[in-house]
């Protein structure tokens, strides 16, 4: 059976506090590790999704609604479920790019790591406003998936 878990591929959160959260999976490991027994994979997920807007908002109450809140997780691979959507190439390398920036072991800082999560919620937030209008069948558009919340 092929590898599904790939980088770039729009997964749902199954455990812990972010359960039912939507997430980009940025990097798996299947094979275990000294540090982690177990496979896992690093996700970035939207904790607070932008609320609804109408034509009679003005500008500062748009921008206000259209905020984000970003997590940064490593987790097992068992507690994710993968979906069939995949974010964009360019998207996903922005995204790649930034968290390249900082060490794998600077990620444990809770400095770098708020600094990260601050500088990745302004672009995903930028990237909101900007979507393309249409289907989710559009790929362009298939990225409005993941700020879209989830409702079960």
């Amino acid at each position: 059976m092929g590898k599904f878990l790939k980088p770039g591929r729009l997964v749902v959160m199954l455990a812990g506090r972010q359960a039912g959260k939507k997430a980009i999976l940025i990097k798996a490991n299947e094979e275990t590790t000294k540090d982690c027994k177990f496979p896992n994979g690093l996700v970035v997920g939207i904790q607070r999704y932008p609320r609804k807007v109408t034509k009679r908002m003005g500008q500062k109450q748009i921008r206000k609604r259209t905020t984000l809140k970003v997590f940064i997780k490593q987790l097992n691979l068992n507690h994710i479920m993968p979906t069939r959507y995949r974010l964009e190439e360019s998207t996903l390398k922005e995204v790649r790019d930034r968290i390249e920036r900082v060490k794998e072991s600077e990620l444990k800082n809770v400095e770098k790591r708020k600094d990260l999560r601050k500088n990745l919620r302004k672009y995903l937030a930028e990237k909101y406003r900007t979507l393309p209008a249409g289907s989710l069948a559009d790929k362009k558009a298939q990225s409005r998936f993941l700020f879209q919340k989830l409702r079960f």
